[in-house]
């Protein structure tokens, strides 16, 4: 769940995201020797870093912590998506989807990257992915799926929609509710676009049908 601006931990302990572990220790204990308090009484500066080393270090030390912000900050845009060791199954695609939106309530969607929240998703929607959902053909996970990552992508403008909505029909498969839903959130998407496109003329109409009617009024 990244915060309004991601910190990058990996920067502050000086290792690449790629670093194993025992890396990732070394280099906490150094630093975590060097800017001690202990070593620096009354220096400020020092403590700030010593807090901000044992930050980074408690969620980069930590396998699962680190899973997660690893994800975070590659929705952020601050670097590339990083592998993963669990298994992929229905169940886990439909984690995913659901740690998704739990993500995205927190993010300052303006200053979200449109593009890589559609990479991400698209991700999540790759053709392997889709495979074990057909084959596993689990009605009920795979409408959990379609509804949270139509959720996901009201987040996303309409240009980034379309290459989305494709797998999901996909995932849909012979389930003429979960293709109605889709369907039907399109539609409602490309009208809200049309709206919104013409929201300005309409004001603008309004606007002078007011001057117009305050000049005549004046006249009178």
């Amino acid at each position: 769940m990244p915060p309004l601006q991601l910190k990058d931990y990996y920067k502050t302990l000086g290792v690449q995201p790629s670093a194993a572990m025992p890396d990732i220790k070394k280099a906490y204990r150094a630093l975590a020797v060097k800017f001690h308090p202990d070593k620096n009484p009354d220096n400020v500066w020092s403590e700030a870093q010593f807090k901000e080393i044992n930050e980074a270090y408690s969620v980069l030390g930590d396998t699962v912590k680190r899973a997660k912000y690893d994800d975070d900050r590659w929705l952020a845009g601050m670097g590339s998506k990083t592998s993963y060791n669990d298994a992929v199954t229905p169940v886990w695609l439909k984690n995913v989807c659901v740690e998704l939106n739990n993500s995205l309530a927190k993010m300052d969607t303006y200053r979200m990257s449109q593009r890589t929240l559609q990479a991400y998703i698209l991700l999540i929607l790759e053709d392997a992915h889709l495979g074990i959902l057909i084959q596993e053909d689990n009605v009920k996970i795979n409408n959990v799926i379609i509804d949270e990552l139509l959720k996901a992508t009201a987040k996303l403008e309409l240009k980034y929609l379309d290459a989305v909505l494709k797998p999901l029909m996909i995932i849909a498969g012979n389930n003429e509710d979960a293709k109605h839903q889709i369907l039907a959130y399109a539609e409602s998407r490309h009208r809200d676009e049309q709206r919104s496109r013409m929201f300005p003329y309409v004001v603008l109409l309004v606007t002078l049908a007011l001057c117009v009617f305050m000049y005549i009024y004046g006249k009178m």
